[in-house]
């Protein structure tokens, strides 16, 4: 059969995606657009329509559109995935896009695709589909160790490759298994699980170190933790009654929890003690074990939420459903058959099938992933959330009871994603907040019953990793080892202060002899410090990682005593793609250019000076510094000590004086390597950051600093009003906030911010002191103002940016004492522009809480309402406008209604005079926050003379007049609404009649016609005093003209001349005519715009003046 493409492969994975996801999204979307018919698809279609202008048919079963939902519509999903778990989605759009444009894919861009894949499937439940990602990826693997074998081979003369003096190589001493020799190790390890063990019989890609019992534990070293577990196994299962019931495996990611159980189950599987290895023989001793021990394996992963249906053809929907079948089989399940059918906890069933089942190991991984699908789900053959921890208690208050049972439950570790953001590992395991209830709820359970289990230690790791990795060692090889460790103690002592204290002392001697080939100084770094990583699991990862390694130095027949981090290959694809998928992709380059590879820097340093390039001294002591500063770089202590330096690279026969000489020259030619004291590290940006960096973070104990040139960023903005009358820029106390009759905004200052729900924040203290009074006088237009506070959590990273800007500007303003060179000049520039820009857009993006005067009820006291003004608009003001528009709390224009409507509810005490004037309204509108909140005075006089429109004016409006004489109680000047009416100038004392006061005047004042007879029916004039003269009637013609064009954006030079030759000259031809033409551009681009272009267009847009300008995330 023909290999597939890498292209083929994120094809067929994609199609699984798509699959699995659809059950997964459907029903959430459906439910949220309930008031849509549940038909979320159309809804997404026409808001497309709305915002592009077309429409576009969407298949609900496109990979991007499911993917596009997750991503855009996550709050839908908050529930059910973690924030690392919607973050595969994030990345799976981009893999997406790149296979439906044709794009390449490397193989480390294909394992990565297939990697998150697999990742998503998993968290939302798509067993089967996962499955078949990870046998693609397994495939994937198996292929790509098949072409860097041959590419290894053929490259043996450029591979670093140091003999320690008198000492033989590691490869001659101690030989790695077979499948991480020939490259399969990834295939096997990482492909299997519990539930492939038990059920994979069939699985090519099962390894036998993990389907057969012999092999896994001659492969298998027997920690404390994991003899006192089989210990209690045996006990527990042999009818110990004394011996525990329930063992909790709880740990962080990648503990071992997994690997426990598989011991378990192997040693339950009726395989021959005496088969075993001998420390197996030993644990077990004459106890014995029952000839036959049922089973049972339930990885919540792997369990479908709506049930399984069985070869025979019966149906099982529950876990406890799941558990019987395994048990016995049907006749097994039949017991709890109704339980199963109706979800409900079979409670008490549980004694007699497992009495009558026994003796039973039950062994439940992954349950936390299994529950959190069904929160707030009533639909799931799997039963309700509540009910799997009903059951849970059911389970263990049954198994204590019942001898011969024991009960194993994996649980991850605690997490707080809000206390500890960084834990991703336990964030992966866990999901979203229904996996942290999920979690919660199961230790409720587990921990009143569970007896706790103990990891692995450090010390013990070594033997973990070793004795997977490598085959036992021969007596001979015993020999060697330990004279291995002895020179390399030996040469540490000679060089005593070039190295650790400790690594002179008996003790490390025997660390070198157990960690064998493997240095001790790399387990250190990669389980102190890279298991600090996201996604880094620890002793898995580390097997993981070292597989590579290995095969990597065997196939380039590596001469080297140890395997240390200097000899680490660094430039071997798959090892680089292994250790860089827990960085961030900008490590790649760096890695080629300043730390590994045949035309890196530490190569070309070697080669200069054959003194060191004799034993690639630069490039390993570049490779350790890597290894041991990578995953440091976002900690209190970043980089690596000098000695530790030596201690990763130093090897018996070197001369540890050149080691100096070479940091030395590196330092000077690397662009990303930093010194510190005796610290190194590499950073992901050139050295010339340090200074800039070092001058921001001295500017965290002066954010008076940061504020001010936060607050000279935001004086423009008072140039731009939006809906305001005014805007003021960050006023130092209420006095300067003038109490006026027009709505003013005020940016509050930076060191005033808000968070949400937060009633005592800074700026609500301020908000709240400035809306009562004008420094020490009351004030009196109290609703004529609105604050627009930062948000505090925003303030940190606009603050960040703010002090990063500074800094740059303080680099570039001494340029020549810094004594920079063209090259660093221009990332000096570079930096300069894009922090100026990156302040400007935070500044948009920080600003965004409003906090507005609002009075519901006029019996109660007014309150600072909360709103969250956010958009792509840059300008503040007119951001603010907009949402306090739409959300009805500011007014820049009203109707007659609106004004009628406020004086008959909030004012009917005033109305009730029958008529009130226009200033001592207008005075109303100004204090009160429970009537409409008017821009100026002018909304309120257009929107008074709107009512001589109106037709209905009697119910929605009312009449006007110059005055009223007390006297006479007559109105002078009314004039009713309809028809032609008209009215001078609206003022002060324009007064707002009462239409069934203004009719009875009117009434009063009806002279019948002259002549006999009665009064027939006639119009009643509306206007008391002459009529004006109508202007005479004549032909009338367009006065305005309007249009819109969409442009081919392949030739827009065409299109804007066609459009200025045939419409523009042609309207501007027109005599006395104006013309106001708009430009709006909108450009996307799926991989992002780079920085250069970025800042070309934002220059080029402010020099041709346009009003709004901006980049933003889609």
């Amino acid at each position: 059969m023909a290999t597939l493409s890498n292209k083929e492969r994120v094809g067929k994975a994609l199609d699984l995606l798509a699959e699995g996801l659809l059950p997964f999204v459907s029903p959430r979307m459906s439910a949220a657009a309930g008031a849509n018919g549940g038909d979320w698809v159309a809804l997404l279609e026409a808001r497309d329509e709305a915002k592009h202008g077309r429409k576009v048919a969407h298949i609900k079963e496109d990979p991007g559109l499911l993917l596009r939902v997750l991503t855009e519509e996550w709050r839908i999903f908050a529930s059910d995935l973690s924030r690392v778990e919607q973050s595969f989605a994030s990345e799976l759009r981009e893999v997406r896009n790149r296979h439906a444009h044709n794009a390449a894919f490397s193989p480390d861009d294909t394992y990565r695709a297939l990697d998150t894949m697999e990742r998503l499937l998993t968290a939302v439940g798509a067993v089967p589909q996962a499955e078949g990602v990870r046998r693609l990826r397994a495939d994937h693997q198996r292929a790509q160790f098949e072409a860097e074998t041959r590419k290894l081979v053929r490259q043996q003369d450029a591979t670093v490759s140091v003999a320690g003096q008198g000492l033989k190589p590691w490869r001659e001493v101690l030989a790695p298994h077979d499948d991480v020799a020939s490259g399969n190790f990834s295939s096997s390890e990482f492909a299997a699980d519990l539930h492939a063990v038990k059920f994979g019989e069939d699985d090519p890609s099962l390894g036998r170190e993990y389907a057969e019992p012999v092999e896994f534990f001659r492969r298998t070293y027997l920690t404390e933790g994991l003899r006192d577990l089989l210990d209690r196994a045996v006990r527990r299962i042999g009818g110990d009654g004394n011996a525990s019931p329930i063992i909790n495996l709880q740990t962080n990611f990648g503990g071992g929890k997994t690997h426990s159980m598989l011991a378990l189950y192997h040693l339950m599987s009726g395989t021959p003690v005496r088969s075993m290895p001998q420390e197996v023989q030993d644990l077990v001793g004459d106890r014995g074990l029952p000839q036959h021990v049922r089973r049972v394996v339930l990885v919540g992963t792997h369990l479908k939420p709506t049930g399984d249906r069985k070869d025979d053809g019966t149906q099982v929907n529950t876990i406890w459903g799941e558990l019987a079948w395994q048990l016995g089989g049907r006749e097994a399940y039949d017991r709890l058959a109704e339980a199963d059918a109706k979800r409900t906890n079979p409670g008490d069933l549980l004694r007699g099938l497992l009495a009558d089942y026994g003796p039973a190991l039950i062994l439940i991984d992954e349950w936390v992933a299994y529950a959190r699908q069904l929160w707030n789900r009533e639909d799931l053959e799997a039963g309700t959330f509540d009910t799997q921890f009903t059951f849970a208690q059911s389970l263990t208050e049954v198994v204590k009871t019942v001898p011969g049972v024991l009960l194993v439950i994996s649980i991850p570790a605690s997490h707080d994603p809000e206390k500890e953001p960084g834990a991703g590992g336990s964030a992966i395991e866990v999901g979203g907040p229904n996996g942290q209830e999920a979690l919660q709820r199961l230790q409720n359970v587990v921990r009143r019953v569970a007896d706790q289990w103990r990891p692995a230690s450090s010390q013990e790791s070594f033997e973990i990793v070793r004795r997977r990795l490598f085959t036992e060692p021969t007596a001979t090889a015993s020999a060697d080892i330990a004279a291995v460790a002895r020179q390399f103690v030996q040469f540490y002592a000679r060089h005593s202060g070039e190295f650790p204290r400790e690594v002179k002392e008996t003790a490390y001697e025997n660390r070198i002899k157990a960690a064998y080939p493997l240095h001790p100084e790399l387990f250190d770094r990669l389980y102190e410090d890279w298991s600090t990583l996201e996604r880094f699991q620890r002793t898995r990862g580390v097997l993981r990682l070292m597989s590579t390694v290995v095969h990597a130095l065997w196939v380039a027949q590596d001469a080297s005593p140890m395997i240390l981090p200097g000899t680490v290959p660094l430039d071997v694809p798959t090892v680089a793609s292994e250790i860089t998928q827990y960085l961030p992709d900008s490590w790649k380059p760096i890695i080629d250019t300043d730390i590994d590879g045949t035309n890196s820097t530490p190569a070309r340093v070697d080669t200069e000076r054959p003194l060191l390039g004799a034993r690639a001294v630069t490039r390993r002591l570049a490779r350790t510094m890597f290894i041991g500063s990578a995953p440091t770089l976002r900690s209190a202590h970043r980089g690596v000590e000098r000695q530790r330096v030596w201690l990763g690279a130093a090897v018996p026969g070197d001369t540890v004086g050149n080691f100096g000489s070479a940091v030395e020259l590196l330092s000077q030619r690397a662009t990303y390597l930093y010194a510190e004291g005796n610290r190194y590290w590499y950073d992901t940006q050139a050295s010339v950051t340090r200074t800039a960096a070092d001058y921001a973070d001295g500017l965290r104990d002066k954010p008076e600093e940061v504020w001010a040139e936060i607050v000279r960023r935001l004086q423009p903005e008072a140039r731009h009003r939006g809906g305001f009358a005014a805007v003021a820029v960050a006023p130092d106390a209420s006095a300067e906030i003038l109490d006026g009759e027009e709505v003013r905004l005020t940016l509050l200052h930076p060191s005033r911010p808000h968070s949400k729900g937060a009633a005592d924040s800074p700026a609500m203290a301020f908000a709240s002191e400035a809306f009562e009074r004008r420094g020490t006088a009351q004030r009196t237009n109290r609703n004529m103002l609105v604050f627009l506070a930062p948000d505090s959590k925003r303030l940190d990273e606009l603050s960040e940016s703010v002090r990063h800007y500074l800094a740059w500007t303080w680099v570039s303003g001494r340029r020549d004492e810094l004594d920079l060179s063209p090259q660093q000049l221009k990332q000096v520039e570079s930096n300069v522009a894009r922090n100026n820009d990156d302040v400007t857009a935070r500044i948009a993006q920080t600003y965004h809480w409003v906090l507005v005067p609002e009075q519901p009820d006029p019996g109660r006291g007014a309150v600072l309402a909360v709103e969250k003004a956010e958009g792509a608009n840059p300008r503040l003001a007119e951001r603010v406008t907009d949402k306090l528009t739409r959300s009805g709390l500011l007014a820049g224009s009203v109707a007659a209604r609106a004004i009628r409507l406020d004086l008959d509810q909030r004012l009917s005490s005033k109305w009730e005079r029958g008529h009130i004037s226009v200033g001592e309204l207008w005075g109303y509108y100004c204090r009160y926050p429970y009537l409409t909140r008017l821009r100026d005075r002018s909304v309120l006089v257009d929107g008074v003379e709107s009512t001589l429109m109106s037709m209905t004016w009697e119910r929605e409006g009312f009449a006007l007049a110059d005055s009223y004489d007390e006297t006479s109680g007559r109105y002078n000047g009314l004039v009713l609404p309809g028809g032609d009416a008209l009215f001078g100038q609206i003022t002060d004392s324009t007064l707002l009649v009462v239409p069934a006061v203004a009719n009875q005047q009117i009434a009063a004042d009806v002279v019948p016609p002259p002549g006999p007879g009665p009064v027939g029916p006639g119009p009643v004039p509306s206007v008391i005093g002459p009529t004006p003269p109508l202007p005479p009637p004549g032909p009338s013609q367009p006065t305005r003209y309007f249009g819109t064009l969409r442009l081919d954006p392949e030739r827009y030079g065409r299109d804007l001349t066609r459009l200025s030759q045939e419409v523009l000259q042609q309207l501007a031809a027109v005599g006395g005519s104006t013309l106001e033409i708009r430009v709006e551009i909108s450009a996307e681009s799926a991989s992002g715009f780079p920085d250069d272009k970025i800042r070309i267009v934002l220059e080029n847009a402010r020099t041709l003046g346009f009003d709004q300008s901006s980049f933003e995330d889609h």
